[in-house]
């Protein structure tokens, strides 16, 4: 932003040195065409606030194509913090679930070998069908 500004600042000193030399009615043909321009533009800046009162302008009321990426760039940043949360949270609170597990059979009077014969899986299974 400094160098736009440093540079209009360069083109503005070079163009009013440069009118001192100017024929006075190509003179006022320019400054017939400023006004022109600058009418042109009351318009389009009038039509944009039309725009904008309806909804579909940018935000902020105007349109900066330099700050689109930026917007953008800091919504995917969001999104992938946000995943990333949802991702190490969902971890924590699995590890929770294993950790409550683990400290019942290791708690239990039944050795962790029991709970991986199959005959006893076969014994479990048998045992709560017949007590409902």
């Amino acid at each position: 932003m400094k160098n736009e500004a440093l540079f209009a600042r360069q083109i503005c000193r070079v163009l009013d040195h440069g009118t001192r030399d100017i024929d006075p009615s190509i003179a006022e043909r320019l400054r017939a065409g400023r006004e022109r321009a600058l009418q042109h533009r009351a318009v389009a800046v009038e039509s944009l606030e039309i725009v904008g009162a309806g909804g579909t302008a940018a935000w902020g009321g105007g349109h900066d194509s330099r700050s689109h990426p930026i917007r953008t760039l800091f919504a995917i940043l969001a999104l992938l913090l946000g995943v990333s949360f949802a991702y190490y949270w969902n971890g924590f609170d699995q590890a929770s679930e294993n950790e409550e597990i683990d400290s019942a059979l290791l708690a239990d009077d039944l050795p962790p070998n029991a709970y991986l014969d199959q005959g006893f899986q076969a014994w479990l299974e048998k045992r709560s069908s017949a007590g409902e």
